[in-house]
């Protein structure tokens, strides 16, 4: 069924409702309303939550290089450097 076909049968059964009918349902559409809210709500302080956690644990992973400002690329050719320096040396 699609969205005005559901709006129609529901226009429709408005119009033959009892006041004390119609009553309820504008109650219930404002419960409604606060659930969705609510849930909505609760599915963001999820995410958010979910995102500092992810965010706390690559932090965490980045170890003692973590206050690095060098390159990933400029670390491993200071490293190289260092293997041939040591390299170097043993071979004198």
């Amino acid at each position: 069924m699609t969205r005005t076909e559901l709006q129609q049968r529901i226009i429709q059964k408005l119009e033959t409702m009892e006041s004390d009918k119609l009553a309820f349902v504008t109650i219930f559409l404002d419960d409604l309303d606060i659930y969705s809210d609510t849930k909505n709500q609760e599915r963001v302080n999820s995410a958010n939550s979910n995102i500092k956690e992810v965010k706390e644990a690559i932090k965490s992973l980045r170890g003692k290089y973590a206050n690095s400002s060098v390159s990933s690329k400029e670390f491993a050719r200071q490293k190289q450097e260092e293997i041939d320096w040591e390299d170097r040396s043993r071979c004198k």
